[in-house]
């Protein structure tokens, strides 16, 4: 390791070390308050085409407008973030502004999913989460547009602003990952989705979002009974709740581990 690394290391520890947690830091990362809930895809963007001609855009937003419902129905102390509410067409750079601006604390972006022309009939839900090792644009994001790291009183510098970005973003890959084993567990015991397992991918949507992130295909829109499923109100009721009873169990232990 280079002296100026090590010692950049060593400032940015005393520097933790002889100051007070921030009153921001406290109230940033106590309380699962601020949950983002992302349609993909939406106005000249129609996602994939399921058998019958049904789009990705529609089904995936009458699923968030659902869980919105479901979580407002039941926590008062959750402000619900949609990134769109109709269909609207918004860039994936700004959903993870929108994310960031509104100081989320969980992102989930819902999305359906299609089989290649060369591959296999594929049936199931996938959740995916940022691989870890091509986080360093996850990272600059972190620094440019979280809120701690924006308002802490440290000594700023470009490197110690990369070292705090980068355990910002190991700390929420980790959340991610736990919330992502959670609800892959729900889906599978209360939808009619096989689980095709917890997946790594450098999806822009979720490096966008300074926060816990993690993606979830619902189904295939290319096989007959995924699609029949997420195209019926049960199929997209399942899902919801699903999504909220994780979202549940996750908030409880959140909550806990930094109270």
């Amino acid at each position: 390791m280079k002296l100026k690394q090590i010692l950049t290391i060593s400032l940015l520890i005393i520097c933790f070390a002889s100051m007070a947690i921030p009153q921001t830091f406290i109230n940033y990362k106590s309380k699962l308050d601020v949950i983002v809930i992302d349609a993909g895809h939406g106005g000249k963007d129609p996602g994939t085409i399921g058998i019958s001609g049904i789009k990705e855009k529609d089904i995936v937003l009458a699923i968030a407008k659902k869980l919105k419902q479901i979580i407002s129905n039941n926590y008062r102390d959750i402000k619900i973030v949609m990134t769109r509410e109709t269909d609207e067409f918004i860039v994936l750079k700004d959903r993870g502004t929108i994310a960031n601006l509104n100081n989320g604390k969980l992102f989930i972006s819902i999305h359906c999913n299609a089989r290649k022309n060369v591959e296999n009939d594929k049936s199931g839900f996938e959740i995916y989460v940022l691989d870890p090792v091509k986080k360093d644009k996850a990272t600059k994001i972190a620094v440019e547009q979280n809120p701690f790291i924006k308002t802490t009183n440290y000594p700023k510098s470009p490197e110690i602003e990369t070292i705090i970005g980068s355990l910002f973003q190991s700390s929420f890959n980790i959340y991610a990952t736990h919330f992502a084993t959670i609800l892959s567990s729900i889906l599978s015991r209360d939808t009619q989705l096989e689980s095709r397992g917890i997946l790594q991918q450098e999806f822009y949507v979720l490096y966008g979002a300074s926060m816990p992130s993690i993606l979830i295909e619902c189904g295939y829109l290319s096989n007959k009974n995924d699609e029949t499923y997420l195209n019926s109100e049960k199929g997209q009721s399942d899902i919801a709740y699903s999504i909220y009873k994780a979202i549940r169990f996750y908030k409880m232990d959140y909550e806990f581990e930094n109270k």
